[in-house]
């Protein structure tokens, strides 16, 4: 054939929401629609979640007959084809427990003969998603009146001139500003401090009396200027853009120890093996792994090499 069985299988994930692959098993595709996490402001695209059944094994005719079409052969030619691509298949994962099925997943078997399936996360099998990527949220932040008003006023006022009365002015202007703005921030705190003293009934509870200090600067430390009028000016909106950073690494674990020393004999060893070991901290062990991955696959592909010599061995997502 001039293409791979996997890759017309992959072509049908996109079409058809259950795939058979005669004597090897079925895919299910579950739609998942788009969604927004609060958290990071990520928005994801719609998407088809494939699942993986084993025991939906009997042939329906869609592959056979996809691939029969695209390659202008016969069904009894295309179903051979697929069969002898189920044997091989099979007879991979059952050998070295790891079978990976391009655009489509990775298989593993795991001790009790169950098989494992995680989707190819590169591919995104829904069309209502077709080049959509994820995007994200920006946060606007605006200025209170009272804050565009006091820079409008700052913005006018240079530090050149040395007459007495544009002090006064400034000042007359500046102070009035920065007062109510600061009143109008901690007034709400106050009204609840008398409020919890009163629900106290405590006829011995006493209010403290707060006084607004204003420090005002005198001529010999700041020479300010005032411009004839204020200009009212539009209103200045700041965007900013969250940077994510948060990404999820993997660690194949040899040990956990709750002694220094006997995780740096396991760490030691590990390193005369060639493995890139490390000591992963977290809660009251210390945690020896053999390497670590950001690739899930790649990581689940090495620890089932590991397996084979150390049964022990298991994976830590942080």
């Amino acid at each position: 054939m001039n293409k791979s069985v996997a890759h017309y299988i992959s072509e049908l994930l996109f079409l058809h929401d259950c795939v058979i692959v005669p004597e090897f098993g079925g895919f299910v595709g579950n739609r998942k629609s788009a969604q927004l996490n609060k958290t990071t402001g990520a928005l994801t695209p719609p998407s088809k979640q494939i699942l993986f059944n084993p025991h939906l094994k009997t042939n329906d005719g869609l592959l056979s007959s996809h691939i029969a079409n695209q390659e202008l052969i016969s069904q009894e030619i295309a179903l051979n084809n697929v069969l002898d691509f189920s044997t091989e298949k099979n007879n991979k994962l059952n050998t070295s427990k790891v079978l990976r099925l391009d655009k489509v997943g990775l298989f593993t078997l795991g001790k009790e003969g169950n098989v494992i399936f995680l989707q190819d996360s590169s591919t995104n099998y829904s069309l209502d998603a077709f080049g959509m990527k994820a995007t994200y949220n920006k946060t606007v932040t605006r200025k209170t009146e009272t804050e565009k008003q006091v820079e409008a006023t700052v913005q006018t006022i240079r530090t050149k001139s040395r007459n007495p009365k544009a002090l006064l002015r400034a000042a007359a202007v500046i102070i009035p500003l920065v007062a109510l703005s600061y009143l109008s921030i901690s007034q709400q705190e106050r009204i609840n401090n008398v409020y919890t003293q009163m629900a106290t009934l405590n006829p011995f509870t006493t209010t403290e009396t707060i006084t607004e200090v204003v420090e005002v600067i005198t001529e010999k430390d700041l020479i300010i200027e005032v411009a004839p009028e204020i200009i009212e000016t539009p209103i200045i909106e700041e965007v900013e853009t969250p940077v994510f950073t948060e990404q999820k690494t993997y660690y194949i674990i040899a040990g956990a120890f709750s002694e220094q020393k006997n995780a740096n004999k396991m760490l030691n060893k590990l390193n005369r093996w060639n493995y890139n070991a490390e000591i992963v901290e977290g809660g009251n062990l210390l945690r020896v792994s053999y390497d670590s991955f950001t690739n899930r696959e790649d990581a689940v592909l090495a620890l089932n090499k590991i397996k084979q010599e150390n049964s022990d061995a298991w994976l830590l997502t942080k």
